[in-house]
């Protein structure tokens, strides 16, 4: 070999050692490899492998492929088969519930096993008598489900007062639109014949009389709970409660998690953990709309649209009306069964006037904030279109690009779907309706109505994105459960509620995985599995797009990854 040819071949040696070297500093810190990773990328590509380096996708393919960037330092999963997913979007819940976990469970199965209200007080009796609470001491429960009873009613405060005679007993609704109050609680609260109504509430009363019977309505209930509210944790089971909820979040696969309606002081309470370095899940919070004037009075103090050690403000919740199994949602036309407190024409009623309608979102429109509505029966959404309408003509400007999102959008008309196309609006779903209460739905509102629920496929169909969520606690939090009630439509009775509103597996995952990034404004970084975004994860037992359609409720989540950390194992 010639001087000259020697030269250029080591040169070209010392290239090939020097990219190889480089190859090895920048190596994935870990692969991921034998199994079948469901990408939810715009082809929802499915490839065999992927690559982690500095919490972020480095790249995904076959195993071959992906073996291939291993270096000295890289870890090696081999899946073994088992299938991988985006983390799961939380497309709306309550993750601020801290107290959930520690109330008793008063709710129906599958999720309790109360069956009638004589089994409803014995498991409040034995939860006292379990924890020894002391006479005068608060007793808390959730989740009755008065249709899911023998007895077919809301319990009374007299269903209470034999066994708890000197504790203040609460029992939440599985809605959250509704408690029952014994006789001492509504002594606390000062509630009597002489207590009126509060706007947007209704205390019932005993037939025939003034006298309350235990059931407050929507915003009645505050007259109750700000005497529960004085009974506060202490600071220290408070940031324990937050770890464990994000635990429990987790353990489903969940990797961006919401609070929809935080309070101020939930929302200091958040800040806190953020800052303390006690958050990792990424927590999206909603602050209420009541705290919408401080809020704009004060920027710099609260600063929307990005995280700030996991925790970012991203909008503004408003309610418009209530449950449409407690009769309480706000729909244009009447229920077919009796309402309690109502006699003629019970259309439910709206928790907000036109006018605070129309302010709240000419408002957050005009401060460019992203906002968030509860509306379930098809006469609040009407208000909030007219609302958004008035923002438009106000300020000169359309709606689309806001992606101004109505939570639940539960019995919306096909009208009015074309109305959110129009104006840009976003649907977040509930499909977990259909199992729990679409037999309910059916008796109260009849078969046409009830078919429509959560119209997923005839939003899709005029493309409209949409997500779907759980709205926990109100149903469980597992989104694997969500996706099964969006491809099955299943009652508890067995009955296919909208057999024409069902979705494909494919449809479903993309609800609650990418589509949940968009309605965040987060599709850049999170909600497929895609070189350069967030490596969130979760590894998951079986394969939905492979097990049958009965069977996805049954899927487990083995794993969950946040940035590439593992957050959750399952034991």
């Amino acid at each position: 070999m010639n001087t000259t040819l020697k030269k250029a071949w080591g040169i070209a040696l010392a290239l090939v050692i020097s990219k190889g070297s480089g190859a090895q500093t920048h190596a994935p810190d870990k692969i991921f490899i034998n199994g079948k990773v469901l990408t939810i990328d715009s082809s929802n590509s499915i490839v065999q492998a992927l690559a982690i380096r500095n919490g972020r996708i480095e790249a995904v393919g076959s195993t071959a492929q992906i073996s291939r960037l291993k270096g000295k330092s890289t870890a090696v999963i081999d899946l073994k088969g088992k299938t991988v997913v985006p983390g799961f979007i939380d497309g709306h819940s309550h993750f601020m519930g801290l107290g959930q976990l520690d109330l008793v469970n008063i709710a129906a199965p599958p999720v309790g096993k109360v069956t009638s209200i004589a089994g409803l007080v014995e498991e409040v009796r034995k939860f006292r008598d379990e924890r020894k609470i002391k006479a005068g001491q608060w007793i808390a429960a959730y989740g009755y489900d008065q249709d899911q009873l023998t007895e077919k009613r809301h319990p009374a405060k007299e269903d209470l007062d034999a066994v708890f005679p000197d504790n203040p007993v609460l029992l939440g609704h599985i809605s959250g639109h509704m408690l029952v109050a014994n006789s001492a609680a509504l002594r606390l609260a000062g509630i009597t014949a002489a207590t009126k109504d509060p706007d947007g509430g209704m205390i019932i009363r005993k037939p025939g009389s003034s006298e309350p019977a235990g059931l407050l309505q929507e915003n009645a209930q505050a007259l109750v709970m700000k005497e529960l509210n004085k009974q506060k944790p202490s600071p220290e089971k408070q940031m324990d409660q937050i770890r464990r909820q994000q635990v429990f979040y987790a353990s489903f696969g969940i990797t961006t998690a919401q609070d929809g309606f935080t309070s101020q002081e939930s929302l200091d309470l958040l800040k806190q953990a953020a800052s303390e370095g006690k958050l990792f899940l990424d927590v999206v919070a909603l602050p209420s709309f009541v705290l919408l004037d401080k809020i704009i009075a004060d920027p710099a103090a609260y600063k929307f649209g990005f995280y700030d050690k996991r925790l970012k403000l991203d909008g503004i919740k408003l309610s418009s009306d209530g449950s449409p199994q407690g009769k309480t949602a706000f729909f244009s036309k009447p229920y077919l069964t009796p309402v309690p407190g109502c006699d003629d024409h019970c259309t439910g009623f709206p928790t907000i006037t036109q006018e605070k309608f129309n302010e709240v979102v000419l408002k957050c429109f005009s401060h460019n904030l992203h906002l968030y509505t509860h509306c379930n029966g098809d006469g609040a959404i009407d208000m909030y279109i007219e609302a958004v309408k008035n923002a438009n003509k106000e300020l000169h400007s359309g709606s689309i690009g806001r992606r101004t999102v109505v939570i639940h959008s539960q019995f919306v008309r096909d009208d009015q779907l074309d109305q959110y196309k129009e104006l840009g609006l976003m649907p977040s779903f509930f499909t977990n309706h259909a199992f729990f209460w679409g037999d309910v739905h059916t008796q109260n509102l009849g078969k046409e109505r009830a078919a429509f629920l959560s119209p997923l496929h005839s939003a899709g169909r005029k493309g409209i994105i949409y997500t779907n969520h759980t709205d926990y606690p109100v149903t469980p939090v597992n989104p694997l459960f969500l996706l099964w009630t969006s491809v099955n439509r299943l009652s508890r009775s067995g009955q296919v509620i909208g057999a024409e509103e069902r979705i494909s597996v494919a449809e479903g995952l993309r609800a609650i995985t990418i589509n949940g990034a968009w309605q965040y404004h987060e599709e850049k970084d999170k909600g497929s599995v895609e070189k350069g975004k967030l490596a969130d994860l979760a590894i998951l037992s079986d394969d939905p797009l492979s097990v049958e359609p009965a069977r996805i409720r049954d899927i487990e989540v083995l794993e969950t990854i946040k940035e590439g950390k593992t957050i959750y194992r399952k034991n």
